[in-house]
């Protein structure tokens, strides 16, 4: 349970679950390589697993509890944790180069940030499924509107019946797991991703029937029973599209501000001075 509050199931380390991603993960919020991410956490986490506005009360507890952390701290002695820098040379000298985690660490290098966390989507591969998610959640959250965040949503969407397939070596395997199993609760780690991430726009957007999506799967989420949910979501993705394509028009933005992307950039933190290179 405990782990539930670690980096590993925090949006902000984009590229590791509970179950998915082993070895060090990487943190946005604080631009830092997390060595013991299961071991890590902060005031500012933002749980992967269920949409923020479920459990805010628990995250509000959690952020109270590190608060006098102004970085990483250890989450079971509760003490900081150094930032360290990301250097590919190093990863390199080490033979410990990641390239989802590389791929992350460059991210506020890259403009737009839309276009970055759309070359994630379309694939397979559960790590990237789950990065991909993580990515939209964390834009969605750090630009605070729904409006520059449609697009990302609806690709996300488009992706919520697809099952993620896993690479033994992506994986988080402890002495005795059975390699079966993880792969069954690594998929439901990005399935939970991916559902929290069309909820929490449902609550930005005000669309009701997204903001409550998990309920719209009649038992199949709460059983862990993912053929009787993928057919739901192959079912309930047409209504769910139609849904935010109907209220980005009605709302005029559906691909008529394309200023807004500069906009959402620079609440992500992006300036084009320093990635002139």
């Amino acid at each position: 349970m405990i782990e539930l509050f670690s980096c590993r199931n925090c949006i902000q380390n984009c590229g590791q679950s509970i179950n998915i991603g082993p070895g060090a993960g990487y943190c946005l919020q604080h631009s830092s390589v997390i060595t013991e991410p299961d071991r890590t956490t902060c005031k500012y986490l933002h749980r992967k697993d269920l949409p923020v506005f479920t459990v805010d009360e628990g995250i509000r507890e959690h952020a109270a509890e590190y608060a006098l952390f102004s970085g990483l701290a250890t989450l079971d002695t509760k003490r900081p944790v150094p930032r360290v820098t990301y250097s590919e040379r190093y990863q390199w000298e080490h033979r410990s180069f990641d390239p989802v985690l590389h791929a992350i660490a460059q991210y506020f290098k890259i403009v737009p940030a839309w276009a970055f966390i759309q070359s994630f989507s379309g694939g397979f591969d559960g790590r990237r499924s789950l990065t991909h998610a993580s990515f939209v959640r964390r834009y969605l959250s750090h630009c605070g509107t729904w409006v520059s965040s449609y697009r990302l949503i609806l690709g996300l969407i488009q992706e919520i019946d697809s099952e993620p397939v896993f690479e033994k070596q992506s994986l988080v395997l402890l002495k005795g797991n059975n390699l079966t199993e993880v792969k069954s609760d690594a998929r439901w780690d990005v399935v939970f991703c991916r559902l929290s991430g069309i909820q929490e726009y449902g609550w930005h957007a005000g669309l009701e029937g997204l903001m409550w999506a998990s309920d719209a799967v009649n038992g199949s989420l709460s059983d862990l029973d993912w053929p009787a949910l993928k057919s739901e979501f192959e079912n309930l993705k047409p209504t769910w599209t139609e849904a935010v394509i109907r209220h980005a028009k009605e709302e005029k933005v559906f691909f008529q501000q394309n200023h807004q992307s500069r906009e959402d950039d620079e609440a992500e933190g992006f300036d084009d001075s320093s990635v002139a290179s």
